[in-house]
């Protein structure tokens, strides 16, 4: 009776959990790979002077918002942004092999019962199955030199953000060090005593997450400073060369007030200015922090802002 349970138990789980589970993946992962990839697409046939202002927008009003995170960019751009490229390209093909080959996986009925055999199995059957099916349609070369190229502009990435942000850094580990011992001497014994006393070995490791995550956090307030008027600055200078470049496209000379081009006049500099002094304003405006609304769309770069950050003054 024990086994009858149990294997009702795991066919319940398969049904229920599992099989919607892959194929949420299966039919989800090809939309997400072909919407980027069209992205991408699309990105690079777009003029260069409006990528320009789009990345010139960014820096001037965004620079102390996420300063890790276009410092990694620029950084990935030295260390290997292209090899990424096709080690991204490489992944997403055997993705796609692996989902389509798990597609038909799921159509098969080799008993000829009518019934498709994926939901005739249990979990641990259906989880064999699937692993067997990615093991042997993927090409193990292939996934290995694509994640030793990303793994590889990564470590770049990291070393140029170490140096570049060694200040911070600093800066973060003092903070830490500062806030440790008042930490450990009065909060501690308080969480201690208020804890059961099986849970005491974990209040140093929680404390010591916790501190760091407070200097870090004080410490990049200070750099956001320095990076939103740096930023700035580059960022607005960017604009109006772009602004330049797209006005002389579509014959917008205003009388000859823009030049034909940014290298013999000075108005490009003039005006840039008056961008830098907005994108500052700005920055502080907002207190360095995105909108709700645009928290709303920009979350994952707000993720991806702080796993650079911690991966950096973490350590």
């Amino acid at each position: 009776m024990a086994k009858t349970v149990s294997a009702s138990s795991k066919d319940i789980l398969a049904a229920t959990y599992l099989q919607p589970a892959i194929q949420f993946i299966t039919d989800v992962t090809p939309v997400l790979i072909t919407n980027v990839q069209k992205a991408w697409s699309h990105y690079k046939s777009l003029p260069q002077e409006y990528i320009l202002l789009f990345i010139g927008f960014v820096y001037c009003f965004f620079g102390g918002v996420f300063p890790s995170l276009l410092s990694a960019i620029e950084a990935a751009k030295h260390g290997g942004i292209v090899e990424l490229g096709t080690a991204l390209n490489t992944l997403s093909v055997e993705a796609l092999g692996i989902v389509n080959a798990s597609k038909k996986d799921d159509d098969l009925d080799e008993d000829a019962d009518g019934k498709k055999d994926v939901t005739q199995i249990d979990a641990k059957a259906l989880i064999v199955r699937k692993a067997n099916l990615i093991m042997t349609k993927m090409n193990p070369q292939k996934i290995n030199e694509a994640l030793n190229s990303i793994y590889k502009v990564w470590l770049a990435v990291v070393a140029t953000l170490t140096l570049e942000f060694a200040q911070t850094v600093a800066l973060a580990m003092s903070i830490g060090h500062f806030l440790k011992k008042p930490c450990d001497r009065y909060l501690s014994p308080m969480i201690k005593n208020a804890l059961p006393d099986k849970y005491d070995k974990w209040v140093p490791i929680l404390l010591g997450w916790a501190t760091k995550s407070i200097a870090m956090s004080i410490a990049w307030s200070f750099n956001s400073v320095i990076s939103a008027v740096s930023s700035s600055m580059v960022g607005s200078l960017f604009i109006t060369r772009a602004l330049i470049k797209i006005a002389n496209d579509r014959e917008m000379t205003f009388n000859g007030l823009i030049p034909k081009d940014d290298k013999n006049t000075q108005i490009d500099e003039l005006a840039s200015y008056v961008f830098a002094f907005m994108g500052v304003w700005f920055q502080f405006k907002i207190q360095f922090s995105l909108p709700v609304i645009m928290r709303l769309f920009l979350w994952p770069i707000e993720i991806a802002e702080w796993f650079i950050q911690w991966s950096v003054t973490g350590s």
